[in-house]
Order: C-alpha cells, then structure tokens, then sequence
C-alpha cells in the first residue's frame, strides 16, 4: 500500500549514509591523517573533521580516536571503511554496466604512471587516442608506482602503470603486464676510458653514484644491485629528473643506473651500456576489477599495450579483454 510505501521510505531514509562522508573516511584510512585527507580531496582540514563527525553522528557509534592531534580508526571505523569501499566497487560496476548499453567512447579515464614511462610512451599513445576517441578525455598524474597503487585502490585513478620492484600487493586488481624494460647503465667518458664500454657493476665500486629521488623505490633497487655486487655506492646526488641525471652523467659527475624506457629518444647511443648481468623489471598495467566491461578503460588500455610495445623489450602483452 502506499501507507507502507511510505513507511519504507521513511526508514530507508533514516538509515542512508552519506557515500560523500564515506568516501572521505576511506580515504582517511589510506592518508592516515586530516590534513593529508584534506589534501587528497582538494578539502580543508577543519571541513573533512567535521564531515567524519556528521557521519559518526549517522552511523550512531564512533569511528574514530581523538587523542591531542592523533586521529586513528576504531574497530568499527575499520568495519565502515571495508563497506564503503565495497560499495563504491558495486557503484562502479553499476555504472560500467550501464556503459556497455553505449556504443560511443564518451567520458572521463584517470591514468596515473611512473616518470619515465610517462615521458616515453604516455605522448603518443594520448595523441592517438585523441585521434581515435575524441569525446574520450584522459587526464594523467605522474606518480611513483606505490603512489598510483594507492590512488587505484582509493578510486581516485582508473588505471595505473606501476613496475613490480616493490613487490606490492596487487590482489583484487586486474593485471596487463605491457613487457621488461631493461635497465641501462650511463657512464662519463672518463670511466669509459678506463674500464670499456662493458663494465662489470662490481668494477664501479670507487665510482660516484647519481641515483634517484631520496626514498625511491628505485633508488633502494639500485642500492640492492650496488650491495649484492659487493660495495656500497657513494652517492653524490638524488635527482627524481632523469634529464637532470643525464646532465650529471655527461658531465663527468658520476654514473647511473636507469631506466632502459626513455634513452632511444634522449641520448647519445656512446654513453648508454647494458648491465652485466643484465637487469630488467616488468612494467604492469593495473584497473579495478569493477572497470574490467568499461569502453572507455579498455580503449585506454588497448592504446597502452600497443604503444608500450614499441619501448619495452621481451614478450608482446596480449590485451586480456577486447573492446
């Protein structure tokens, strides 16, 4: 009847959460403080604190610990978190449900991916994606592999291009490994002179060492390589640049291990070696499982894989889903 039409409307009502209020809590859960929160979500702090009390005011227990400037979950904070996360996958999946009845390409994809992949691939693959969906807009983050990691998991990215030197959790995501990309060694003319153009890693033990940004993941990859080869490297730079660190290297300053992805396009073939033994890392696309029937995510993805193919090295990635 319409009298309990109403009723169950009315109770339906009363027990809503706000999936904005949730959002913020989850994304608390991943920052770990107001002020990164406020930061992540473009709010102030003093706004995301009160948004997380009006939630606590609808949910009816506390979700979270005040102590001085120490803010932390509760159990059921942590209990809330999972369900809103869970409920922001079946969103995204109702959505992309609703995608598949289109047959345009139309919408908004968020991209995140490393430096150096950005710089090699990202220009052509977004031109011909332009060129090929014009009502598709992409817009990219450059971010470090841990950081597109999160922000995926978080539903602020749709996809992330992130490298496996971590060795990060990557359950509950669809995976497209794109290929290795082998890592090259540069070297200054003076260290070339005296030790060729194929250098043991371990002869470069009194060589100046230019690596990169401080607490990188790439920067602990290459101090492992240094380690296990016997020595540890002084260092006499950090440069989150590649070019910065090209400069420094052409300069006679030191030498480096990077990135394979980039050098075709950038540098002189002279100063560029091949490790030995040599080194690779794989080069992994990452999307939630909830975008896996998406035209606009698995257009950016088909893009991806065929571009990437042309920088990285080993086997061609086959596309896990056509569009």
């Amino acid at each position: 009847t319409r009298k309990e039409s109403s009723a169950a409307s009315d109770v339906y009502k009363r027990q809503m959460l706000d999936a904005r209020r949730l959002q913020i809590l989850a994304t608390f859960s991943v920052e770990g403080t107001m002020t990164a929160t406020a930061a992540a979500l473009f709010m102030t702090t003093s706004a995301v604190s009160q948004q997380l009390a009006l939630l606590e005011r609808e949910a009816g227990v506390a979700l979270l610990v005040r102590s001085g400037r120490r803010v932390w979950l509760t159990e059921a904070g942590n209990v809330l978190v999972r369900h809103a996360l869970d409920m922001a996958a079946m969103n995204e999946t109702a959505e992309t449900s609703m995608r598949r009845f289109r047959t345009d390409v139309k919408g908004d994809v968020r991209v995140s991916a490393f430096p150096s992949f950005s710089s090699a691939v990202l220009p052509s693959a977004l031109r011909a994606l332009a060129t090929s969906f014009p009502e598709l807009r992409v817009s990219i983050r450059d971010l470090e592999p841990l950081e597109s990691l999160a922000e995926l998991r978080a539903g602020r990215v749709d996809v992330a291009v992130v490298d496996d030197l971590d060795h990060a959790q990557l359950e509950g995501l669809e995976q497209v490994v794109l290929g290795e990309d082998e890592l090259a060694l540069l070297l200054p003319p003076a260290v070339r002179e005296v030790l060729g153009n194929q250098p043991q890693l371990s002869e470069l033990s009194d060589a100046n060492w230019i690596l990169d940004a401080r607490g990188s993941s790439f920067e602990a990859f290459v101090r492992r390589l240094c380690n296990d080869a016997g020595f540890s490297p002084r260092v006499i730079a950090n440069c989150g640049n590649l070019m910065v660190t090209m400069a420094l290297v052409e300069a006679g300053m030191g030498v480096a291990v990077v990135t394979g992805l980039p050098l075709d396009q950038r540098w002189g073939e002279g100063e560029v070696h091949r490790l030995r033994p040599r080194r690779t890392r794989n080069v992994i696309l990452l999307y939630r499982a909830a975008s896996r029937d998406s035209p606009l995510v698995q257009a950016v993805i088909s893009d991806l894989v065929v571009h990437a193919s042309r920088f990285l090295n080993g086997r061609r990635p086959v596309l896990p889903l056509p569009i």
